[in-house]
C-alpha cells in the first residue's frame, strides 16, 4: 500500500473506533506508519483526509446496499435481507455514529453520510412500494415512513448495543422491526 492508502485505511479504522473529534493527525500518522510530512503531502488537513475516508466508507456501504437490494429476490425479501445482515453492533455504525459529534455537521464529512442515509431510505421505500404493487404488502402502509423506521431501528440497535454493552440489542431491534413487517405482510 502507498502512504496515501495507509493514511486512508488508518483514518477509516480510527474514525470508526474513536470518531472524528478524538482522532488526531498524530494518531493517524502512527497507525499508518507515516511521518507528518507524508501526511501533509497527501492531505492539507485532518478534515480533508477524514472527508475522503468517509466518502470511501459511504461508497463501500452503498456497494453493500447494492449487493442486498439489487438482486432477483422479491422486493420484501430484500428488505428482510437488509435487516438480517450481520453487523458489528458494539463498534457502532461506521458513519452513523459520526453525526452525533458536534463538529461533523459543520464540516465536509456530512455530505457522504447524508448521501448514504438518503439512498438507504429511498431504496427501502422503493422496495416496499414494489411489494405493495405486487399485492404482498398493505397499500395503507406509508412506505416512506416505514423506510425511515427501518433505518432508525438499525441505528437504534447500534446505540442500545453500545449503551448496554450487549450486541444482542441489535438483533432485538432488527428482529422487532422485522416482526412488524411480517405481521403487516400476513394481514393480507
Amino acid at each position: 500500500m502507498t502512504a496515501k492508502e495507509r493514511l486512508l485505511s488508518a483514518a477509516k479504522d480510527l474514525l470508526w473506533d474513536y470518531g472524528y473529534e478524538k482522532t488526531s493527525p498524530k494518531d493517524i500518522q502512527k497507525k499508518a506508519d507515516v511521518g507528518q510530512g507524508s501526511f501533509y503531502h497527501h492531505f492539507e488537513s485532518k478534515e480533508s483526509l477524514a472527508a475522503q475516508a468517509v466518502r470511501e466508507i459511504s461508497d463501500d456501504m452503498q456497494n453493500t446496499l447494492s449487493a442486498v437490494f439489487e438482486t432477483d429476490k422479491p422486493p420484501l425479501e430484500r428488505v428482510k435481507d437488509y435487516l438480517k445482515q450481520p453487523r458489528e453492533a458494539l463498534r457502532g455504525c461506521r458513519i452513523g455514529k459520526l453525526v452525533q459529534e458536534v463538529s461533523v455537521p459543520q464540516n465536509s464529512l456530512l455530505p457522504p453520510i447524508s448521501e448514504y442515509f438518503a439512498r438507504l431510505q429511498q431504496e427501502l421505500a422503493l422496495l416496499l412500494q414494489c411489494a405493495q404493487q405486487e399485492g404482498v404488502f398493505p397499500l395503507e402502509a406509508d412506505a416512506t415512513q416505514l423506510a425511515a423506521a427501518i433505518s432508525a431501528a438499525v441505528q437504534g440497535g447500534y446505540v442500545l448495543s453500545r449503551a448496554l454493552n450487549d450486541p444482542k440489542q441489535m438483533e432485538i431491534a432488527t428482529s422487532g422491526i422485522l416482526s412488524m413487517i411480517e405481521f403487516m405482510e400476513r394481514r393480507l
